[in-house]
């Protein structure tokens, strides 16, 4: 064969692998681009106001989302992650506000975080230590976590702290009327806690070790990984993430209430498996939990923008579910082919 008939056999074989990496990989960034392009026929959407309220109404999906990546790279669920993103904010504001009137509002953030880990901790005692199935017992800890919540806020709590609900509600760099304009810090803070799970997942020996346990756990022990701690730590940062993520949307709403959060782990399920989180454990990048959270919420905002009714919402949401789990099994036979 020629050079020059070489160079071109070169090409489309980089080409071929190239496709095959971004479907394998990172198939929601052409998603995201495509429902960009669409957006572009509805009125509104691509105006610099709606695109920064988009990526700020997705940035409580994405602290949901971070932690249930964080549990299926082991290859287990968190279904009570909704219920922890409601009752950590519920309880700190309620220290704040109700139990210790007198307290900083500091103590409201500490709790919050305090509220996640215990979450967590309990979770991953519970499935790991006793070795009960991960779906069974967060499925309870989420009816337990929500009828807290009910109990405690049956009809919610206004007129939060401002050092509660700067996180969510402010904005920088912006002018004019109330800082329409600015940029969310709450936008800030998830691309930082998402440049810092990108980094401890592909840098670090915990994350090679969460997707090793996730590929093949017996393998991991017997390399000397420590795969209970290793799992408890990820049911831990999976609760504390969306604890995290219920300070960025009280911060947003200025109140909590206590359906806040209820029926979001189909969303964040979604959005987990269309960022290229594989079903079975193992695979996964955090960066594609950014996009699919902007995906998601990205349809919302379009249907909104059109006026579809509620009742189509559900049906389009439950569509993009079944197409997640499509795309994820396709993947998943990609890289078996791959490997």
């Amino acid at each position: 064969m020629s050079l020059q008939e070489a160079v071109p056999e070169a090409r489309r074989w980089g080409a071929r692998e190239i496709t095959r990496n971004i479907v394998e990989n990172h198939l929601i960034w052409p998603l995201l681009a495509v429902l960009v392009v669409i957006g572009a026929f509805v009125p509104g959407f691509l105006s610099q106001r709606n695109l920064i309220n988009v990526a700020w109404g997705a940035t409580p999906l994405a602290c949901m989302t971070l932690g249930m990546f964080l549990v299926m790279v082991t290859g287990a669920l968190d279904l009570s992650i909704e219920s922890s993103f409601a009752v950590a904010p519920t309880l700190g504001l309620l220290v704040v506000m109700q139990w210790l009137p007198d307290s900083p509002w500091i103590l409201a953030l500490l709790t919050m975080l305090a509220v996640g880990l215990t979450v967590g901790f309990i979770n991953g005692l519970i499935s790991v230590k006793l070795g009960v199935n991960a779906f069974l017992v967060t499925l309870a800890t989420m009816l337990i976590l929500r009828g807290v919540v009910i109990y405690l806020i049956p009809e919610g709590v206004y007129g939060l702290p401002t050092g509660v609900t700067y996180w969510g509600g402010a904005r920088i760099f912006g002018e004019g009327e109330a800082n329409r304009n600015g940029l969310p810090i709450a936008i800030i803070i998830v691309v930082a806690l998402v440049v810092l799970l990108a980094v401890v997942m592909n840098s670090t020996a915990f994350g090679k070790s969460v997707y090793a346990i996730g590929n093949n756990e017996p393998a991991a022990f017997v390399a000397g990984i420590n795969v209970q701690r290793v799992k408890i730590t990820c049911f831990v940062l999976a609760a504390t993430f969306a604890a995290v993520g219920g300070l960025l949307q009280v911060g947003r709403l200025d109140s909590v209430t206590a359906t806040m959060g209820d029926g979001d782990i189909m969303n964040v399920f979604a959005a987990a498996t269309l960022g290229g989180t594989s079903l079975n454990g193992g695979r996964g990048h955090v960066s594609g939990i950014l996009g699919a959270a902007l995906l998601i919420t990205a349809i919302d905002n379009i249907m909104n923008l059109i006026g579809v009714e509620p009742s189509i919402r559900r049906i389009v949401f439950g569509a993009v579910l079944l197409a997640a789990i499509c795309l994820a099994s396709i993947q998943e036979r990609l890289a078996r082919t791959n490997a």
